[in-house]
């Protein structure tokens, strides 16, 4: 008895799959043909798998007589082989049907960047003359305090996922930047500000006169992106 069966468009589409039948004799273990495609090439051609796995774990001895799980799960192994020589021979409809839908998935993958482009560029950045400005007043605070400067906050554009930055002041006085908890450069923590949704920054209380980001882009007379 089939106990799952993915089919053969199913298997060719994915590039890999199931059948399994039922082991008679052993607690929730099947008999199973597992097609899957390689990315090793044998001949020119993208190899596929064709392997049949049988229990080996879970004999239960009450119910069945050794006789009645070999002759049993013999007869299944047989279709199981059966079935594995068909598709074997049937390559190259696997390989027509992974093919349709490799397109299918790139073209949904396209589909989705393109979606996620336009979100980014519906949000505008807050650009580089802006950031510069305020990663040197957290550069500023951190050497006149001789304290780690305060965290700002700001979200990237498009998928708007928020971060948190500071600049962080060392025994030896030297000033470096944390993004969350990981060390970047200034230059990173330039860029990553500079690429950031404009109206999702909080510079928080850097520096009294450093302006709000949302309000920055008319105080300074406009940015470039």
């Amino acid at each position: 008895m089939i106990t799952h069966e993915d089919t053969f468009q199913q298997i060719g589409w994915k590039g890999e799959g199931h059948i399994k039948w039922e082991a008679k004799g052993y607690r929730n273990e099947t008999i199973d043909l597992h097609i899957k495609r390689n990315d090793r090439w044998s001949d020119g051609k993208h190899e596929w798998r064709f392997d049949i796995e049988i229990p080996r774990w879970g004999r239960e001895y009450e119910e069945f007589s050794d006789y009645e799980v070999h002759s049993h799960n013999h007869e299944v192994y047989g279709v199981a082989l059966a079935k594995l020589k068909e598709y074997e021979s049937r390559k190259d409809e696997l390989e027509a049907e992974f093919q349709k839908g490799e397109a299918a998935r790139k073209a949904e993958e396209e589909r989705k960047r393109a979606e996620e482009q336009a979100k980014k560029d519906a949000d505008k950045p807050v650009g580089m003359k802006l950031a510069k400005m305020i990663c040197d007043n957290m550069v500023k605070q951190a050497r006149d305090t001789q304290q780690d400067s305060k965290e700002i906050q700001f979200k990237s554009r498009g998928k708007r996922h928020e971060h948190k930055m500071r600049c962080v002041y060392t025994f030896s006085g030297l000033t470096l930047f944390n993004l969350g908890w990981n060390r970047i450069s200034r230059k990173a923590a330039v860029n990553y500000l500079a690429d950031a949704w404009i109206n999702s920054v909080d510079t928080g209380d850097i520096k009294d006169d450093i302006p709000d980001a949302r309000m920055a882009a008319f105080m300074m007379g406009g940015l470039k992106k």
